[in-house]
């Protein structure tokens, strides 16, 4: 194929997709003029268009709104042949080709964000507001942290399913020392370093098991999965411990949970998530310790022929996602000023879908912290839409569940094309 048939299919697609994009933009616009929700069923739809015209409303956003579902098809027929463009593009051009595999990889956790944003925006107006998206990073905060331990673990090759369990026993002792002491003003520090010793416990052990015993990351961490579910049932004796606003320790406590600074504007959760992931990627990217993981991750053989302390590290990574998975645990009991013993149940799943999603390879060796965050914030916007949009939170597992199984296939397919 000569220049100027490429130049011409690059003109293609090109008007395809701003055609597409800007019908798209105009008919999701003119829905959110007559309602909130873009999908509203013939009836419904059909009141709407005639309490319109009886207010006198006329012109091209009630033409857009009445045939909806046509013109947004026209505009995925045109998002689609600028697709389609693209894709003959990639055949005859190596520098379209190898932009298109920069993208689709290195910033594929980008890309879905970005896209995932724009489609979510379009099925509610309430969606990509500033208040909306602060909710979001609140409601994430304590996975979000979850995630940045276990993407240690994976960045190993290996899995820390412990991480819900380990969660729910800090929060409890920190919530049980807190109703012990009652009067005590210095109860919500031991409480916070009780919990906090709990989570560094809980990762030593699965380290220990893992690289000094030789035994696999999943069996490991399915044992103290359940010894730590236990724990929590005994401590709380299967009834929920609630904290008082009488306790002396409550404010500082619950504080953690529930504060914010700047008038109330930016929650305190979404500080310690912050803090915590400029933490791991100065660890990850500007340390020693930060290389190794890769090179372990990469070839763990090849790692320890290089004199690398392969045991020392994989210790140390579990260690750290234990202390995470405290960390979660008191901002979880802050927040709801109580510990129950059915907390973090299926954390770990929202925790290692963020870390596949944020485009980190389930073979060790491959990732970006940062991404993982994004990871997060794509199920929490998940999550987001499907309670503003009235489905059902049964779906939300079902949801998540088909995107974990996509992020997979995704870097199952980038492995073989390498």
């Amino acid at each position: 194929m000569n220049s100027q048939s490429k130049a011409i299919l690059f003109v293609l697609m090109l008007v395809c997709a701003i055609l597409g994009l800007a019908l798209a933009a105009s008919v999701v616009n003119a829905c959110h003029s007559f309602d909130n929700v873009l999908f509203l069923d013939g009836a419904a739809r059909s009141a709407r268009v005639a309490q319109a015209v009886e207010a006198g409303e006329t012109g091209l956003k009630l033409t857009l709104f009445q045939n909806a579902f046509w013109l947004l098809g026209l505009a995925i027929l045109l998002l689609a042949g600028a697709l389609w463009c693209l894709a003959r593009l990639n055949k005859v051009s190596e520098r379209s080709r190898g932009i298109t595999k920069l993208v689709l990889t290195s910033y594929r956790p980008l890309v879905i964000l970005v896209l995932v944003t724009l489609v979510f925006s379009c099925l509610h107006v309430r969606f990509f507001t500033v208040g909306n998206f602060t909710n979001i990073l609140r409601q994430i905060s304590h996975y979000a942290i979850l995630a940045a331990g276990v993407y240690f673990a994976i960045l190993l090759g290996g899995i820390d399913i412990s991480v819900g369990s380990v969660l729910a026993f800090s929060g409890a002792m920190g919530a049980f020392i807190l109703s012990r002491m009652p009067e005590n003003s210095w109860s919500a520090l031991l409480a916070i370093g009780a919990a906090l010793l709990i989570g560094i416990g809980a990762g030593l052990a699965n380290g220990f098991f893992i690289a000094r015993c030789g035994l696999q990351p999943m069996i490991v961490t399915l044992a103290t999965m359940s010894i730590f579910r236990g724990l929590t049932l005994v401590l709380t004796n299967g009834a929920a411990i609630s904290l008082s606003k009488k306790m002396a320790g409550y404010g500082l406590f619950t504080g953690l949970g529930q504060g914010a600074v700047l008038w109330g504007a930016l929650p305190i959760p979404i500080i310690l998530m912050a803090l915590i992931y400029a933490l791991a990627f100065y660890l990850l990217n500007r340390t020693a310790f930060g290389r190794h993981m890769y090179a372990i991750g990469g070839n763990e053989e090849a790692s320890l022929l290089s004199g690398i302390n392969v045991q020392k590290v994989k210790t140390l990574a579990y260690t750290i996602s234990g202390l995470l998975a405290g960390v979660a645990g008191i901002v979880v009991t802050a927040r709801v000023a109580s510990a129950t013993p059915t907390a973090g149940q299926s954390y770990e799943m929202d925790a290692i879908a963020a870390v596949v999603i944020g485009g980190t390879s389930l073979r060790g060796g491959e990732g970006k912290v940062l991404y993982t965050i994004i990871g997060a914030l794509i199920i929490g916007m998940l999550n987001n839409i499907l309670n503003l949009t009235n489905v059902s939170s049964y779906y939300q597992t079902v949801v998540k569940g088909i995107v974990i199984l996509a992020a997979v296939l995704l870097d199952a397919k980038s492995v073989k094309k390498d």
